[in-house]
């Protein structure tokens, strides 16, 4: 039986409600990644960072936000692989940049402003 082909609308109507979806189990490896570049700024002195940080061991803590950074990636990534891959004239450009926009934005938001 032959896959299906889909038109870029019904890509769009699935893959943005499915992206904020994944956005609320994202929101913790998006934690780890506003860590790590907090961290990264203030080691290259761009901001200045609070010691305690630094100091309880924000290298082992941004360690495990690389895993689930990189594992959550590769979930979003496959989750939305089945059926992106599936529309021909679908501009991926655009589809792919709403993916990181629609699961990163509103995690940030989330935690600048709790």
């Amino acid at each position: 039986m032959p896959r299906r082909e889909l038109r870029p609308r019904q890509v769009w109507l699935i893959g943005v409600p499915l992206n904020l979806l994944l956005a609320i189990p994202a929101a913790y490896p998006v934690a780890f990644g506003m860590l790590a570049a907090q961290v990264l700024a203030g080691e290259l002195g761009w901001v200045p960072i609070d010691p305690t940080v630094v100091d309880d061991g924000a290298g082992f803590i941004i360690m495990l936000g690389v895993v689930a950074v990189v594992f959550t990636g590769l979930v979003v990534a496959g989750l939305n692989a089945l059926f992106a891959f599936r529309a021909p004239q679908l501009k991926a450009s655009h589809y792919w940049l709403a993916v990181a926009l629609l699961i990163v934005v509103p995690d940030v938001l989330y935690w600048t402003n709790r």
